[in-house]
């Protein structure tokens, strides 16, 4: 996935946690006994970036199944993420990630909530993935929980105060965000403060933009224009700022996020489940956007399956240009090299070259479902017929953390019945809270 569009038959040499060499005969080039995998018959490839997930809502999974954004969470999502312990966020976060690191990702960028975020940081640490990760800001919004609402000064002194206990840890493998969640749930004040520390301390803006169309209705209302332009006329807009959805974005409003080169992130799944829209990438893809893919939270999807959102967001492009849709290489882009350079990673990670961070995954393709000619198009294939099955192996900075149906840091059985038991207590206090 480099800008070449290199794709051969070899060998990857990995040293240090970084990728030495690849290609026919590199295994000469170590300077000592080798460890081996036999990557034979299948693709190995850029781990994956998950650049939109919602880790500690991995716990609703199920609960939460109305089909309008605002609506879904005000009644379910808001009243569950109020009702969080510090062991049912951590119950969440080891779920979802056992999931993820079995489907190849190797990278996520996190929003968080506005508690227990600490526990995100920790469980992400020891799981061994690359992270981009936040506390969720809000300090005002119709129907948040109490419990979810921060001074405008004190959500941001945390979320800094996060960054200092983690930004640069486990080796450079975590980064921390800045997470307004939305212009609903943010005052001006916190979105001026938020946007301006981002770009002083070089810190990923992550929040959410031009999702649905009940969202759009109800910010023209509260601020007198659409989100983007709302943005770019309060100077939120930078490189630091990465947008999840950006469904229902004008032409005009693609140019000024591309002037400040701003970053979106498609999720497909999430939309489609919510009754949000399609979001045209093709058309982000023309104005130059960075762009990536994600799966969002677990209960607007139910999957956090970076396949399964490729298929889709390959098969909403053709919908949206029948006659000229994105390419499987520029889908598997999304999820690899450009979600990379979406989150501003992409000097470290999101293609196989030397000097990188070894961050790679082996997906088989063997079985059946991807035969006869699995080898004659690998972009299609891993595009439209793989699935998080075939993923033999993952590896971040050189350590595998998944091999042939066994994990390394994460035991998924555990992590199953530890979120059953959480997911239990968190409903529960939820109900008495009051959750409809």
């Amino acid at each position: 996935m480099d800008a070449a569009g290199t794709v051969l038959r070899g060998d990857l040499l990995i040293e240090n946690g970084a990728i030495l060499a690849l290609g026919p005969g590199v295994a000469t080039q170590a300077g000592g006994p080798l460890e081996r995998f036999d990557a034979r018959g299948g693709f190995v490839l850029p781990g994956f970036v998950q650049a939109h997930l919602h880790l500690c809502q991995t716990l609703f999974r199920g609960l939460a199944e109305q089909s309008d954004l605002l609506r879904w969470l005000r009644e379910r999502i808001w009243p569950l993420e109020a009702s969080h312990t510090e062991a049912s966020m951590t119950a969440s976060v080891n779920l979802g990630l056992a999931e993820l690191v079995a489907g190849g990702v190797t990278c996520v960028n996190d929003m968080g909530t506005v508690r227990h975020t600490d526990a995100i940081g920790s469980a992400l640490e020891a799981s061994g993935v690359r992270a981009v990760f936040g506390k969720a800001l809000m300090d005002r919004g119709e129907g948040v929980p109490k419990d979810l609402l921060d001074a405008p000064s004190t959500g941001l002194d945390e979320a800094l105060a996060l960054a200092k206990r983690w930004h640069g840890a486990a080796g450079g493998r975590l980064s921390v965000s800045l997470a307004p969640r939305f212009i609903l749930s943010c005052s001006e004040g916190l979105w001026r403060d938020a946007s301006a520390a981002a770009v002083e301390r070089a810190l990923v803006l992550h929040t959410h933009i031009a999702e649905a169309p009940s969202e759009g209705r109800e910010v023209e209302a509260s601020v007198g224009r659409t989100a983007a332009r709302w943005f770019a006329e309060t100077k939120v807009l930078s490189p630091r700022f990465v947008g999840a959805h950006g469904v229902w974005l004008e032409d005009d409003e693609l140019a000024t996020l591309k002037s400040a080169d701003a970053a979106l992130v498609h999720c497909p799944g999430s939309n489609l489940k919510l009754g949000s829209g399609l979001a045209d990438v093709g058309r982000w893809q023309g104005a130059g956007l960075r762009r990536g893919l994600g799966s969002d939270g677990a209960p607007c999807n139910n999957r956090l399956d970076t396949f399964h959102e490729m298929s889709l967001a390959a098969g909403i492009s053709r919908l949206c240009h029948p006659e000229a849709p994105l390419s499987s290489r520029d889908v598997l882009a999304l999820a690899t090299c450009e979600g990379a350079r979406a989150l501003g990673l992409a000097d470290r990670v999101g293609s196989l070259e030397p000097g990188k961070q070894a961050d790679v995954i082996v997906v088989d393709a063997s079985a059946p479902s991807l035969a006869p000619n699995e080898m004659e198009d690998p972009y299609g294939t891993l595009v439209h017929a793989a699935r998080t099955a075939d993923v033999r192996m993952t590896m971040v900075a050189g350590r595998v953390l998944y091999q042939d149906g066994q994990w390394s840091t994460l035991d998924p059985q555990r992590a199953a019945a530890e979120a059953r038991m959480e997911a239990r207590g968190l409903v529960r206090r939820a109900e008495s809270a009051g959750m409809r």
